[in-house]
């Protein structure tokens, strides 16, 4: 071979291999999968497996990772609280976002086995949001996702999701999230200084669920929630003391006048509803839709007349639920009417009701997140402001139902309340004018004198 010829190859060959390393490394890297680049996932792909990890998966893990460097915590610490509103039932467009709740989990290691994971309840049309909270610090990260940008992806996903995922994992954290808010919520600190926390309730720092998540946190770090309280907690979306009074009224229903099968056994009249029948529902699945819950309202003339009719003893009780009770295979069934001493709950937190209702101030959040600490206290002994107000019979299912029905109050018919007496409506009824009838009768016997003549002339004729 030539000098100059081998010189030349010499020359390439260098070039040559640069080229191949680049072409190889670029069919590497696209061969690679995204659990490859990001060895973090690994976990939750385990979990999941590579093959169905999706958007709403990372949307998830983007949220727990974010957390963590928010506040200092490593995956399974206990003193780590996570709620979110993915699954139940927020979507993104036509998707739903279970799968985001797998992201939470597998990567900050909080559940619903551990007790410190919430899958907080919102219309289908809420957006997906985040928030961690911890014990120790009382620090709560909230993030809330750019539902449009999600979308977007999730459209990408059917038809390159590799690719898709890959470009997802590289978005910074304020593109996935359009509110990333960090929060002290310490309820001494709410308690002590409300103006200041006011504002940023007006404000929505955290979104609009800024009393979700003080009230359901502060509980949580105050005793816990136990598993039956939680899922109503879920479904309520908030802790108030109208929920707890429902937990309270439940535990005193199990221990006072149980049943082998609420479900069935169980007949429920909310009389009047509040946020207690929430836990009910729950607690004894006496669901609206199985016919086992019945609401009635009350007016304020019928609670004030109510009151009026209790013994002295019980009127500092409100009527809360009418409990029936038919055991299969029995002959007859019979019921309680359950009162709730909000009187004597009030004065023992030292609030006053009229507090509640003062949306126009701090005092409607302050007075309730109070009590709902105040509250828990009492979760172990539900006598202390629950009672039975009345017993009674119920000899045929058709009591059950009238007592159920559109139109009656259940009270009355049970001798809590005089029955409403019905009421005498007076009728005019026109006189006719004795003119009128002459005139008539003259009409008549003109008619009847026509008459005759006629007949008489045909005859003629």
């Amino acid at each position: 071979m030539p000098k100059t010829m081998r010189s030349k190859i010499f020359a390439i060959t260098p070039m040559l291999i640069l080229f191949l390393s680049v072409v190889w490394i670029g069919v590497a890297n696209a061969q690679q999968s995204v659990v490859d680049e990001y060895p973090e996932l690994k976990p939750l792909t385990n979990f999941v497996g590579e093959e169905n990890l999706s958007v709403l998966h990372l949307a998830g893990f983007k949220a727990a990772k974010r957390a963590m460097a928010e506040l200092g915590f490593k995956k399974g610490d206990a003193n780590i609280l996570a709620l979110t509103d993915a699954g139940y039932i927020a979507k993104i467009g036509e998707y739903t976002t279970e799968k985001a709740l797998d992201g939470v989990m597998l990567t900050s290691g909080c559940s619903r086995g551990k007790g410190n994971l919430v899958n907080v309840h919102k219309p289908y049309n809420s957006p997906l949001w985040f928030a961690f909270f911890d014990k120790k610090s009382k620090n709560c990260v909230y993030l809330e996702v750019n539902s449009n940008l999600l979308k977007t992806y999730l459209d990408k996903e059917k038809e390159a999701k590799e690719s898709t995922l890959k470009d997802f994992m590289k978005l910074k954290d304020e593109q996935i999230f359009t509110k990333i808010a960090v929060e002290n919520i310490d309820a001494k600190k709410l308690l002590k200084n409300p103006e200041d926390w006011q504002k940023k309730m007006v404000a929505k720092v955290f979104g609009g669920n800024e009393f979700s998540l003080i009230t359901i946190c502060n509980v949580w770090a105050y005793k816990g929630l136990p598993n039956d309280f939680l899922k109503a907690v879920e479904l309520h979306d908030h802790i108030c003391p109208g929920l707890t009074s429902g937990y309270l009224i439940a535990k005193y229903i199990e221990k006072n006048f149980p049943t082998k099968s609420p479900r069935y056994e169980y007949t429920v009249i909310a009389c009047p509803p509040w946020c207690k029948d929430d836990v009910i529902i729950q607690y004894f699945e006496t669901n609206v839709g199985h016919k086992h819950m019945f609401v009635k309202w009350l007016t304020k003339e019928q609670s004030e007349e109510l009151k009026k009719h209790l013994p002295e003893n019980l009127k500092s009780k409100d009527v809360a639920e009418i409990v029936i009770r038919w055991e299969k295979g029995a002959s007859k069934g019979e019921g309680i009417v359950i009162g709730f001493d909000w009187n004597k709950a009030v004065k023992l937190c030292g609030i006053k009701r009229s507090w509640f209702k003062d949306f126009k101030t701090y005092r409607w959040w302050w007075t309730r997140l109070k009590m709902d600490l105040w509250m828990m206290d009492y979760i172990d002994k539900p006598e202390e402001l629950v009672a039975t107000i009345k017993t009674f019979n119920v000899n045929s299912t058709s009591e059950i139902w009238k007592l159920a029905s559109a139109g009656v109050n259940p009270l009355a018919e049970l001798g809590l309340t005089p029955k409403p007496t019905p009421t005498l409506v007076e009728k005019t009824v026109e006189v006719i004018p004795l003119w009128v009838y002459i005139t008539i009768g003259v009409l008549i016997a003109i008619i009847i004198v026509m008459v005759c003549l006629y007949t008489l002339k045909l005859r003629k004729t």
